[in-house]
């Protein structure tokens, strides 16, 4: 019995993390020392929390103050001439009725876009100003939120701006630092399952049993996540010399 290869390159960067986050808390609930492998587990986990810092780094670099703060102002805007056009539907001036009924319809198209992912925000407020500014211009003007249109998309691309240039350039050197981990924390693994392989046929026994069933069981999960995902048919895990797409999204 033998611990099953499995090509990691194919996990994104969060599954990769996990699996060996499995790995790991599984020598520690038999014991590094019961399986032999205390030299190498200490390596082991040396790699493991550079990645963990490295995975925890790339998130916090897309999520900074600076972005947060620039997307409240953004998010202000946009409620704030909704409600100006709720306002307007009770408006003394039937076209001003009017045209607040027509914008209600695009505004209740889009929804609440303060609960969209960043990106997916930055992309529906383009498409609504593009309405505002295009077939919804004359109804824009009546209820006179042109000034707060002009106002949200230069919001709208300072956020934008910031994004791209400060967070994905920091997203960016982190992510080679996370890339380097991969490769570190997947030598120290290999040295672990080696280690733990070679003593389950010398030795055998229960606990190498246990752990080796226990442990295929999760690579197993994993394998299921990567083939779903690249949509093969059949769920035999990759070889090493296959050529696959690799995601660290």
């Amino acid at each position: 019995m033998r611990i099953d290869s499995f090509y990691r390159k194919n996990l994104r960067n969060d599954e990769h993390f996990q699996l060996n986050t499995e790995f790991r808390d599984l020598i520690i609930k038999e014991g590094a020392e019961n399986l032999k492998v205390g030299e190498q587990f200490a390596a082991y986990q040396s790699s493991y929390n550079k990645e963990d810092e490295g995975i925890k780094r790339v998130s916090k670099s897309l999520f900074t103050e600076k972005i947060q703060e620039a997307d409240k102002a953004r998010d202000d805007i946009y409620s704030g001439m909704v409600e100006i056009n709720e306002g307007s539907l009770k408006h003394y001036n039937p076209s001003v009725r009017e045209a607040a009924k027509k914008l209600k319809i695009l505004f209740d198209t889009y929804g609440n876009l303060s609960h969209k992912p960043l990106n997916e925000q930055t992309s529906a407020v383009n498409n609504i100003l593009q309405e505002l500014k295009g077939n919804y211009l004359e109804a824009t003007r009546t209820v006179q939120i042109d000034g707060w249109a002009n106002e949200l998309e230069a919001r709208n691309n300072a956020f934008d701006v910031l994004v791209k240039g400060r967070a994905d350039e920091a997203a960016a050197k982190t992510d080679v630092v996370v890339k380097q981990a991969r490769v570190e924390l997947d030598g120290a693994y290999d040295a672990v399952v080696e280690r733990i392989n070679a003593y389950a046929v010398i030795e055998g026994g229960e606990m190498y049993e246990r752990f080796i069933k226990t442990f295929n069981f999760v690579i197993a999960k994993y394998n299921a996540i990567v083939n779903a995902r690249l949509g093969r048919r059949n769920h035999k895990p990759a070889g090493e010399h296959e050529t696959a797409e690799v995601e660290n999204a």
